[in-house]
């Protein structure tokens, strides 16, 4: 009984595990997330994670059973027929490269792994594309005296088109995320609102407007650019390939089109990725 009910429980235990896998592979970046207050099925990307993380653990103690559990079946197929384990045979020798493989070519960026995470990064970019980008980092999280001040809105218009858009605000020292949960907006729809009164600033709400300040926010930032391929950065952020190739090499970098953000701020002793960005986009 018990070891149908540990298989069972692995089963359906791995299932979620691979919906939760699907979800978290293709969401937006966190800051994207975050900002549009991205949903699905009626969760969040911080839900679909606390399950991927407590299914995770779950799956592994249920692993753990069902191994101790089947632990003779387990070693008869590594059995010679003389009685003892057979480690070196030709099907516990594949299944561990192969295991290894994938471990250490996710880490070294060989394909296919390559091609699997560049193409994570692809639906992350698609994501950033149709909710755009916060201002700066958990901006959501900023009270909106803090919001404004960063933002160089004026708090008082700020205050006024939230109010004359229907919506209440109790104190500017409630997050944008509180203001926006309690009028049922997310963080980005109420940024919206906050600029209504302010034209000036409105084209930095534009994720497609390609305007010099969100340029910069997304270069000074440097998330989610480590993974990015020189080619691919400079694709993003419209820079002539040939010259950033060149200010790298200047600098003492071994780098071509195809080297990461993350390997090239790797080689030049660089705490960070976005040491990177700030030396192409000085």
């Amino acid at each position: 009984m018990l070891r149908k009910i540990t298989s069972l429980t692995s089963f359906i235990s791995i299932i979620v595990l691979m919906l939760t896998s699907i979800v978290l592979y293709s969401v937006p970046q966190g800051r994207v997330a975050y900002w549009a207050d991205w949903t699905f099925l009626g969760l969040s990307k911080e839900q679909w994670g606390d399950i991927h993380i407590c299914m995770g653990v779950f799956f592994l103690v249920a692993s753990i059973l069902h191994i101790w559990l089947n632990w003779k079946l387990i070693m008869a197929y590594l059995k010679r027929k003389a009685g003892a384990a057979n480690f070196s045979s030709p099907a516990f020798f594949i299944s561990l490269l192969l295991t290894v493989f994938v471990t250490f070519g996710a880490l070294a960026g060989l394909p296919p792994m390559k091609q699997v995470l560049e193409f994570s990064s692809y639906l992350k970019d698609l994501g950033e594309k149709e909710y755009g980008i916060p201002p700066y980092g958990h901006a959501e999280l900023s009270t909106l005296t803090v919001f404004c001040k960063r933002m160089g809105l004026d708090e008082e218009k700020a205050v006024a088109s939230i109010k004359k858009a229907g919506h209440e605000i109790n104190s500017v020292k409630e997050t944008i995320k509180q203001i926006a949960g309690r009028a049922g907006l997310t963080p980005k729809e109420l940024h919206e609102i906050i600029l209504t009164d302010q034209p000036e600033k409105q084209q930095s709400i534009n994720p497609k407007a390609g305007s010099s300040m969100q340029n910069m926010d997304s270069h000074s930032s440097g998330a989610g650019i480590g993974r990015m391929s020189l080619e691919k950065y400079c694709q993003k952020y419209n820079l002539d390939l040939n010259t950033a190739l060149g200010i790298l090499r200047e600098r003492g970098a071994v780098v071509d089109k195809d080297t990461t953000i993350r390997e090239i701020a790797g080689s030049l002793g660089l705490n960070s990725p976005r040491e990177v960005s700030g030396m192409l986009n000085p």
